[in-house]
């Protein structure tokens, strides 16, 4: 079974260009200093009128429950969290499991 932990989120419109940057690279970074993420896919929208206006989407993989549970508290994602707090607005985050 994987898990998929999938995050969407809105910049504040006062986000400049560089602080997104800095975002989307501490996302990428987590792999590196978190091992229970197996894999991450992320990027940009592409526009969708159904898209609700979020501007960015991560899909982080585990292995299990177990695995999401071991990131979850993870300073690593703490320290994201509290770094990308004053430039993102709001965030959906849905988890789900596939063979």
């Amino acid at each position: 079974m994987t898990i998929h932990h999938i995050v969407l989120f809105k910049f504040k419109p006062e986000a400049t260009p560089e602080q997104r940057q800095s975002v989307r690279d501490s996302i990428k970074a987590l792999p590196s200093q978190i091992p229970s993420i197996q894999n991450l896919v992320t990027g940009e929208t592409v526009f969708n009128h159904l898209g609700h206006g979020y501007d960015e989407g991560v899909i982080f993989l585990f292995e299990s429950v177990d695995k999401l549970n071991e990131y979850r508290p993870h300073q690593a994602h703490i320290d994201y969290q509290a770094s990308s707090a004053p430039y993102v607005e709001d965030k959906l985050i849905f988890d789900i499991e596939s063979a």
